[in-house]
């Protein structure tokens, strides 16, 4: 009987013990903005970082490039997941404020519901950032063409001295024409500076235009998906650094008592000599007995 109680009772603890879920955000629209005025900023950067580092491609050596490459682009997706952990650890810190502010009866304004943890923020902020690059990635990804040799300008010397011979000329018109600057080409232009950390990754990017157009969606995707990754693991973070807390308020607590009892079996607050102190404590035990 008594072990079924122990058992019963350590269960009854168990259920105790069992997190409450995350208090989540309702009218969470309005926190959108902040989000988004700080992805957009550290989307610039990791542009202006791309177009710097895009003297890669000139390196011979495709090891070193590669593993240039692979630590940037590594660290790149490390700052948006850093980002959006931020976002979400401080949402997580107020949901459980809130919490315990809900359990005493109050009731909460609209900022501070909106300030709560909520996963759609994070996921409408990306959307609202990365939605029209990735549609513009798309539609180059279904134009994309192989690449094939284009003919280059005739050299001056032969458009000025021929330039009365349809003869000659004739042939060579199709030297002198140029294609047109298109809206496929504009949107490719765009895609390229956001994902052009990703450009030295490729032997020749030239030759190998097809295949970066038809890939540009998935990279462009790995900026958001790691920002939305980085604010889902924010409650984990959190609580995590809540245990680390409680960890140092226990020892701290502890060392305390210690002090405290270091204290009491000194008494009057005298020196306690090198072997002694077994002996003060024996007189003590007996005086008490």
């Amino acid at each position: 009987m008594s072990k079924s109680a122990g058992n019963g009772a350590a269960q009854a603890a168990k259920k105790k013990k069992a997190k409450k879920p995350l208090r989540r955000a309702k009218n969470w629209g309005g926190s959108v903005k902040p989000l988004i005025g700080r992805l957009i900023i550290v989307l610039i950067a990791a542009t202006v970082l791309g177009v710097l580092l895009s003297a890669l491609q000139g390196l011979g050596n495709m090891t070193i490039r590669y593993v240039i490459t692979g630590v940037i682009v590594a660290s790149l997706l490390a700052l948006y997941f850093a980002e959006g952990l931020r976002e979400g650890v401080a949402d997580a810190a107020s949901s459980r404020f809130y919490e315990k502010v809900e359990a005493k009866g109050q009731a909460l304004t609209r900022e501070e519901d909106a300030s709560c943890y909520n996963l759609l923020k994070p996921v409408c902020a990306a959307c609202l950032i990365f939605a029209l690059p990735l549609a513009m990635a798309v539609i180059v990804a279904l134009c994309a063409k192989d690449y094939t040799y284009t003919l280059q300008d005739l050299p001056a010397w032969v458009t000025q001295s021929y330039a009365n011979r349809s003869d000659v000329m004739g042939p060579l018109g199709a030297y002198t024409q140029t294609a047109g600057l298109g809206a496929v080409d504009v949107m490719r232009m765009i895609v390229r500076l956001i994902e052009m950390v990703f450009i030295s990754i490729f032997p020749d990017p030239l030759k190998m235009g097809a295949m970066i157009d038809r890939l540009s969606p998935l990279m462009i995707l790995t900026f958001p998906i790691a920002y939305v990754l980085g604010y889902a693991f924010g409650p984990v973070s959190h609580e995590k650094s809540r245990k680390q807390e409680r960890r140092a308020k226990k020892i701290a607590v502890r060392k305390a008592q210690k002090s405290n009892l270091a204290e009491e079996l000194i008494g009057s607050g005298g020196e306690v000599h090198y072997g002694q102190q077994a002996r003060d404590e024996k007189k003590k035990k007996k005086e008490l007995i």
